[in-house]
């Protein structure tokens, strides 16, 4: 057994690493979670973080069952999110700069409030193109899609806690399929293929709007967004003219 009353720790090919203020930090060279020796035994452990390219499996997870914050970033050969049924009380959930291609099994963490299966650039052969599988997810309050192949704004309609919606870098043409985000507070849409400002009614809560190199915006889109920022929204947008 690799825990004692002092300390929590794994074993990575011998070398002993220990688990600091409730936090586990996977070494980078990690591939696979059967590499490790100790961590089923972790039950208390809150934040498991991996930052490297070489995990290609979210896996041997089951037994962490407070976990509250996964964040494996930069696993470009991870294309799944799987075997996380058991992580409940799961809060975070960052799977920035993989290869997910499909947003799946999540309908058990019903607690999730931060979502990140965005790119921070464009690579890779995998993106998502769907947004769907939020159902459950009304606890989320901020979303991040970004770098994707999204086409239409939808399958959001069960995220009315939804403060932060990050949907830049996508092939969307059209803003829609937001009426229930009635607390969305900061929308980023920007790098898309937009050319008509609409469906933003009832996001009376909304504080920024980011939606540059999107257009060309006719005269009634200028002005619906010119208003917006009289009305004290953070607006930003390129005017680019129409030929």
């Amino acid at each position: 057994m690799i825990n004692n009353s002092s300390e929590d720790f794994i074993l990575y090919k011998g070398k002993k690493i220990e688990v600091k203020n409730g936090e586990l930090r996977l070494p980078f060279e990690l591939k696979r979670f059967d590499e490790i020796e100790g961590l089923e035994m972790l039950a208390n452990l809150k934040k498991l973080h991996y930052d490297g390219i070489h995990l290609r499996k979210i896996e041997k997870l089951d037994q962490l069952k407070n976990l509250e914050s996964l964040i494996l970033q930069g696993s470009h050969h991870l294309t799944k999110i799987e075997n996380l049924d058991n992580l409940t009380n799961l809060r975070i959930l960052d799977l920035t700069d993989s290869n997910i291609a499909e947003i799946e099994n999540l309908e058990h963490l019903r607690n999730l409030e931060i979502l990140q299966l965005g790119k921070p650039y464009e690579m890779g052969e995998n993106y998502i193109t769907e947004i769907k599988g939020l159902e459950n997810l009304s606890n989320l309050k901020e979303l991040d899609l970004q770098h994707n192949r999204i086409k239409a704004i939808e399958g959001l309609d069960a995220l009315t806690n939804l403060k932060i919606l990050s949907l830049s870098y996508n092939q969307i043409k059209e803003i829609e399929g937001l009426d229930n985000l009635v607390n969305l507070e900061k929308l980023y849409l920007g790098y898309n293929k937009i050319t008509k400002i609409k469906g933003l009614n009832n996001l009376n809560n909304l504080k920024v709007l980011w939606i540059v190199n999107n257009g060309p915006f006719n005269s009634n889109s200028i002005n619906a967004l010119e208003s917006m920022k009289k009305s004290g929204i953070d607006v930003c947008y390129i005017n680019y003219p129409v030929s």
